[in-house]
């Protein structure tokens, strides 16, 4: 399951501890390279997009536009487009939060 790909909602400062998602920018099955920006997120201070830190394609979003979520929560998957659907719901069943510091952008 190592080209399965976490999207989660970045900490951006010190004090943020929830993002709301504005809008996706791409759709599910949609190619996404390192730098590309998939969504926009709202935090009590600004407006920012989210950009992809890993390569794949947009295989799950999770949570859509509206949802306000706290840091660290998985929004979305990327990976291979030959991924079977059953490991990446076996990686959503797994999912554990990074650390604090893992997050900090």
């Amino acid at each position: 399951m190592s080209n399965i790909k976490p999207v989660i909602i970045p900490k951006w400062g010190l004090t943020m501890e929830e993002g709301t998602i504005n809008e996706w920018l791409i759709e599910v099955g949609t190619p996404v390279s390192v730098g590309m920006e998939i969504l926009n997120i709202d935090t009590d201070k600004l407006t920012n997009a989210v950009e992809a830190t890993d390569s794949g394609v947009l295989r799950r979003i999770l949570h859509g536009a509206g949802e306000t979520l706290p840091v660290k929560t998985l929004i979305g998957i990327l990976a291979d487009a030959d991924t079977p659907e059953a490991d990446i719901d076996a990686f959503i069943a797994n999912w554990v939060p990074p650390s604090a510091d893992e997050v900090d952008e």
